[in-house]
């Protein structure tokens, strides 16, 4: 051991991360965010592509579309809320949890993005 102290933050994030399930909380946003988007995919899929979805009890695809694109959003809002409500819970400084669902929101939008676009991808 050299006798180097680890800076403060740094075990403060260890504990945050590890010891009190921070990245599984992450994690599970995060597969939350993913299945969301997934959703929102497959409504505006319907709604796009009415005439080549065929579903049995299913009268109007496009309406169908729309409402399983408005679940996928509903779910999308509910997963941002339980994390604003987990990270009010946090008693850190306000500007460190601005901070926070900034990157929340920008990597939400990133991953959307993505998904949506891996969509859009032709396979052949």
């Amino acid at each position: 051991m050299s006798g180097r102290r680890i800076p403060s933050f740094l075990l403060t994030a260890k504990r945050a991360l590890f010891d009190r399930g921070g990245l599984e909380e992450i994690f599970r946003h995060t597969r939350n965010l993913v299945v969301a988007t997934l959703i929102v995919a497959a409504g505006m899929h319907a709604v796009e592509n009415p005439d080549i979805i065929t579903a049995k009890g299913i009268i109007n695809t496009p309406i169908a579309g729309y409402i399983v694109f408005s679940i996928g959003i509903a779910l999308f809002l509910l997963n941002f809320a339980d994390g604003l409500y987990r990270l009010s819970k946090v008693r850190r400084h306000l500007a460190l949890q601005l901070l926070v669902v900034a990157i929340y929101l920008i990597a939400a939008v990133r991953v959307a993005q993505l998904v949506l676009a891996l969509r859009m991808t032709d396979p052949g």
